[in-house]
């Protein structure tokens, strides 16, 4: 912390803490006066939070970078005309033309300048600003800065991003941010009001290993094998880099990449490295982020003349994967055809997120693109419709008898339900969402997540999965939800049940156990009691079974919700909440501390799939019995 000499000034105050606003990879500039073009910056992102009487620089990733940039941080209060505010910047060392270079920030040569482009408003005064649009967060920002100040900078924009993107490549330098005007900012999450579009091909890797030098580098290093996170959070190769390196870097590299070596590559298979004998390659554990600059990729997924640029530690191993530019979904026709069946869509433009821009024709457009890993998870099995015919935040309404006006085309399945009041019994057309198009119906219908039974029609007493709902009480968050999660996951891995998390797409996370088809809904629910009730024993206050949201304390483990004609919002379900988030499946590495549901956007799931397919599709094939971990539980 860098604090001010004037000790009379009020002391700091609890904040909010404000995760960056990520960009989305773009192949070509937008165009419009919609958009606005500023330069990409090439340093260290950084929220700069200004609190009476203390500056505190703090990364992507939350670490503190107040100590490793002294003199930026102590520059932001002489540059401000506030003693109270959030700013978020970029942190760049200058070469000597001047240019924002990431490998002068590297070197860290003596005399390197530092300085810090301010290019978005938080907060100032203790009042938020991210719900303003971005022209008049830039407008307070400018009023902000004392332009005089050569450190803090402001990041001018531009109305022609062509040109400028033309002019960065000429300059050198990484890139053009084009950002929509009216946007609102959007603590932690990447959405395509931000799009980022690079003069060149560059970006994080993992270093996997290195081979052992040859001739002048054998003291040392010949190459970095490098990596990405692949499908289901494996690694896979990408190519050697061996360019980029001074002697002073390559000592710092082997000093950091000994205490890493392993016995055993990380990879499964081992790559086949070209004119590369196996003895020459020293494996390491992937925890080294490190910049590489390369021409292209190739056709078989390897870099073509990678060098490299620096190492990365504001970003951590498990982000990195294979950057893409996945373009939005494409906007649908009013009308729709399979075959000779047609669905005519309506109200398209209409706003269903009046707050984010997001309109029902979005919604529609999501769910089309998600299908081939949704419908899967949906067919054959009884749905309730929830309608939200005016968007998330209106009325909504359940209906699960299938509408008069539903489609022959659309399969239905009677079952006969007794109501809760009247014990009356009564026959019920369940709809069936067996494909695209019946899925699109629902959506024009006003559904806006997609709920359906835990088990199928064929056997609709024998439930596909047993269910952990954690569900946080008022007293507790998302990060209590978390532990409780990995608490439940120790006890089912314990007695030899394979289990797939997926945030609920609100405050909560669904665990389910995939199971062959021979359990009762008492059984699952006994067996759910059973693990749900150890956990809260053991951890009072954490965990709780207690269903009274009066008595509640902790995360609910809920084994109520294992239940014939229960139903679950499906994986992929865009849920009715504020920034529309997506039930979202997740690999068990990614749930732990930091993990943002909100981070899982339509957009953002989408480039998910896209790269890592159906991390759900093991919850439609895994086949397993609770007969052992009964008996084991005793």
């Amino acid at each position: 912390m860098i604090k001010k000499r004037d000790q009379s000034r009020p002391g700091p105050r609890e904040r909010s803490r404000y995760a960056p606003m990520l960009a989305m990879l773009a192949e070509r500039v937008p165009t419009g006066p919609d958009w606005l073009f500023e330069v990409k910056w090439d340093g260290y992102r950084s929220i700069v939070t200004l609190t009476g009487g203390e500056v505190a620089l703090t990364s992507r990733q939350g670490n503190d970078l107040t100590g490793r940039f002294p003199v930026v941080a102590r520059e932001v209060e002489q540059a401000l005309k506030t003693t109270d505010c959030v700013l978020d910047g970029e942190v760049c060392a200058l070469d000597e033309r001047g240019r924002s270079s990431f490998s002068a920030m590297q070197q860290d040569a003596p005399g390197t300048r530092y300085v810090l482009y301010a290019f978005d408003l938080l907060e100032v005064e203790g009042s938020p600003t991210v719900d303003l649009p971005l022209h008049e967060r830039r407008r307070r920002l400018e009023e902000l800065l004392d332009r005089r100040n050569e450190t803090v900078r402001f990041s001018e924009a531009f109305e022609d991003g062509e040109a400028l993107l033309e002019a960065a490549a000429e300059q050198g330098l990484e890139g053009v941010i084009a950002k929509r005007v009216d946007s609102r900012y959007l603590p932690g999450r990447r959405a395509r009001d931000w799009l980022k579009v690079k003069t060149h091909d560059e970006q994080e890797f993992l270093i996997a290993g290195y081979t052992r030098g040859q001739g002048s580098r054998s003291a040392s290093f010949g190459s970095l094998v490098l990596a990405v996170r692949d499908e289901p959070g494996g690694l896979r190769y990408v190519g050697n880099c061996g360019t980029g390196f001074g002697a002073q870097e390559i000592e710092r590299l082997l000093g950091l990449l000994r205490p890493l070596e392993r016995a055993t590559s990380p990879f499964s298979p081992v790559p086949k490295m070209p004119k590369v004998r196996k003895a020459d390659v020293v494996w390491v554990e992937p925890e080294l982020v490190c910049q590489v600059e390369f021409a292209e990729w190739t056709h078989d997924g390897r870099l073509r003349a990678p060098s490299y640029r620096g190492l990365r530690d504001d970003k951590r191993p498990d982000e990195v994967v294979r950057e893409r530019a996945t373009p939005p979904p494409e906007p649908l026709p009013p009308e729709l055809r399979h075959g000779g069946r047609v669905l005519k869509l309506s109200n398209l433009g209409k706003a269903f997120w009046p707050e984010e821009g997001i309109t029902k024709g979005d919604l529609l457009a999501y769910y089309r693109a998600v299908a081939p890993v949704l419908v899967p998870h949906l067919r054959q099995r009884p749905f309730t419709m929830k309608r939200y015919p005016d968007g998330w935040a209106g009325p909504h309404f359940f209906q699960k008898d299938a509408p008069k006006h539903m489609p022959d085309w659309i399969k239905r399945q009677a079952y006969i339900s007794t109501s809760r009041a009247s014990r009356e019994k009564r026959v019920i057309d369940y709809p069936l969402v067996n494909d695209e198009l019946a899925l699109l119906w629902m959506v024009n219908a006003g559904c806006i997540d997609l709920n359906v039974w835990y088990s199928r029609i064929d056997k609709p007493e024998r439930p596909d999965w047993v269910l952990f709902d954690l569900d946080p009480s008022p007293d507790v968050g998302f990060a209590e939800t978390i532990e409780v999660a990995l608490l439940v996951k120790t006890a089912l891995d314990a007695v030899g049940l394979a289990s797939f998390p997926k945030t609920s797409g609100s405050e909560g996370i669904h665990i389910l156990v995939p199971l062959a088809r021979r359990h009762t809904y008492d059984e699952t629910r006994s067996f759910s009691e059973i693990v749900a009730g150890a956990i809260a024993r053991t951890h009072p206050g954490l965990a709780t079974t207690e269903w009274s949201k009066a008595k509640r304390r902790g995360v609910l483990i809920d084994a109520n919700q294992n239940g014939e004609g229960k139903t679950i919002a499906s994986v992929y379900s865009v849920r009715p909440k504020a920034g529309a988030p997506v039930s979202t499946p997740l690999r068990w590495e990614e749930v732990r501390a930091g993990l943002d549901p909100g981070a899982f956007t339509m957009q953002a799931v989408l480039e998910r799939v896209e790269r890592e397919g159906d991390l759900y599709a093991g919850v439609l094939t895994t086949r397993q019995s609770l007969g052992p971990a009964l008996r084991a539980l005793g």
